[in-house]
């Protein structure tokens, strides 16, 4: 009798599907989406300052966003290395991809509500767009800066007719104040998410750890400078 080959363990969930994890990194995105709310309301005055200050918060609610994204999408690519080795799942190049873009599925609501302000003109609902993508706020405000709040884009200045009042209307994101250009670069931005879950996926996946590299090298340059 020819002995059977042994057949590898199934019926073990493995909860490790790109729909899965998607869920769990779109959890994460929307804990981030709040902290950075705050951090922008808490630095709204260091924003209207220019340029540097939009750029300084943006910079925070990207480190914040990124890094807890990086840092997550690292274990899933450490948790799958293992699986791989041991012959539990197969690589697949395309995961991290997979796993980005379905978390940022629910995110098209705000692309929708973006869409119908701007085509119908009815309701300028670029404020809502900034409070469901608030990680890339500051760069939405460095895209199309009217509009920050539902007070701003709603002024007194609106009830008095003639110029001022279509200067006024032409500046909202629900007109040609805001083109079409603008508009699809500013719905593309949340992409940069994906950025840091392939590559936080794929250095986890091999294990590259960017922090321990920097702390040994910083304790190997330390050493040599003794004498």
């Amino acid at each position: 009798f020819q002995k059977k080959k042994q057949e590898p363990v199934t019926g073990v969930q493995l909860h490790n599907s790109p729909k899965e994890l998607a869920v769990t990194l779109l959890k994460t995105l929307c804990i981030c989406n709040v902290i950075c709310v705050v951090v922008v309301f808490s630095m709204g005055g260091i924003m209207a300052q220019g340029t540097w200050g939009i750029l300084l918060t943006a910079l925070i609610c990207l480190l914040i966003a990124g890094g807890t994204l990086y840092s997550q999408s690292w274990g899933i690519g450490d948790k799958d290395a293992n699986l791989i080795q041991f012959g539990r799942t197969e690589y697949d190049r395309y995961k991290p991809l997979k796993m980005g873009l379905l978390a940022l599925a629910p995110g098209l609501v705000s692309d929708v509500l973006l869409l119908f302000s701007k085509i119908t003109g009815l309701v300028d609902l670029l404020w809502v767009y900034r409070l469901m993508n608030a990680p890339v706020w500051p760069l939405i405000n460095l895209i199309h800066p009217y509009s920050i709040a539902p007070q701003e884009a709603m002024p007194e200045m609106i009830l008095m007719e003639g110029t001022e009042y279509e200067e006024i209307v032409q500046a909202t994101a629900a007109t040609p104040g805001c083109s079409w250009p603008k508009l699809i670069l500013m719905m593309l931005l949340p992409l940069i998410y994906i950025v840091f879950i392939w590559v936080g996926y794929e250095l986890g996946r091999r294990r590259i750890s960017i922090s321990n590299r920097l702390v040994y090298e910083n304790k190997h340059a330390k050493k040599g400078t003794k004498k």
